[in-house]
């Protein structure tokens, strides 16, 4: 991957692509709200993907108490399309939410930390410490490299935003970094620091990043180094579908052996 200086000017005044009352797709990604009604986005869905398919849905929860809604649609895109699913939850969900987003059929939970400089005020140093533990269920239901936090480059110092990158890496939490309205007031060599820093540690800890290559190049400056071939392409796809295909045997494995565990507590 590659720094594209001009890509990175124009996400700084872009909008947020994340709600959870909109139905958008940006290239081979699908951006769907949680709280949109579920017939209507599935058959929506489904023109648009069988014309060309998709290779990522980001599924956006609204507040915690739609939960329920978003979890329904999570199952139905899991049940209908042969796509990786990311589900983003604006919250700290409970240990039982995050037990439930995976079951329903969420490949990859991000919740966002935003900022890592705590520091400011006691308010966020407790969200964020809330938001960590959310982060720790998620990784002790979710496949390694499966957890994700996003923070926004220019809603704190650099170097905060560098710390943060680590310290996620650390707990083996995918860190994602989009660029904010604030990032505009960033130095540009700032910004490229940054992301410089985000691709080694993605490289030095191995992270399995591929399943959210179509969302990193669209919502970051990032750019693919080189076009593919068709032979490049065509093992690429086959390795989407492996991964995929473990990912689901994963999943499945894991709520079989919880419904066996609630069975024989008598619950």
């Amino acid at each position: 991957m590659r720094i594209d200086q001009k890509k990175m000017r124009e996400l700084v005044a872009r909008t947020s692509p994340y709600s959870p009352d909109q139905l958008r797709r940006e290239a081979n990604v699908f951006y769907v709200g949680g709280d949109l009604p579920e017939r209507q986005t599935i058959e929506t869905l489904y023109d648009s993907h069988y014309q060309s398919n998709a290779a990522l849905f980001h599924l956006t929860f609204g507040e915690e108490e739609r939960f329920p809604n978003a979890e329904n649609l999570a199952r139905l895109i899991k049940k209908n399309f042969n796509a990786y699913l990311v589900g983003r939850v604006d919250f700290c969900p409970s240990q039982k939410m995050v037990e439930r987003a995976y079951a329903a059929g969420v490949d990859i939970l991000d919740i966002p930390l935003h900022a890592y400089d705590h520091a400011r005020s006691r308010e966020r140093g407790w969200q964020m410490e809330e938001r960590l533990r959310s982060l720790e269920y998620a990784r002790a239901v979710f496949p390694r490299w499966s957890v994700v936090s996003s923070l926004g480059a220019g809603s704190e110092p650099a170097g905060s935003t560098v710390a943060g990158i680590d310290a996620l890496l650390e707990r083996e939490i995918v860190p994602l970094v989009q660029l904010c309205d604030e990032g505009a007031a960033l130095p540009p060599e700032q910004l490229t620091r940054i992301f410089n820093h985000l691709q080694r540690g993605w490289q030095q800890k191995k992270v399995l990043l591929k399943p959210l290559l179509p969302l990193v190049f669209l919502t970051s400056p990032f750019a693919p180094a080189a076009s593919k071939g068709v032979l490049r392409g065509f093992i690429d796809s086959i390795e989407d579908r492996r991964l995929l295909a473990g990912s689901d045997l994963r999943r499945l494995l894991r709520v079989k052996e919880v419904a066996e565990s609630y069975e024989s507590s008598g619950l």
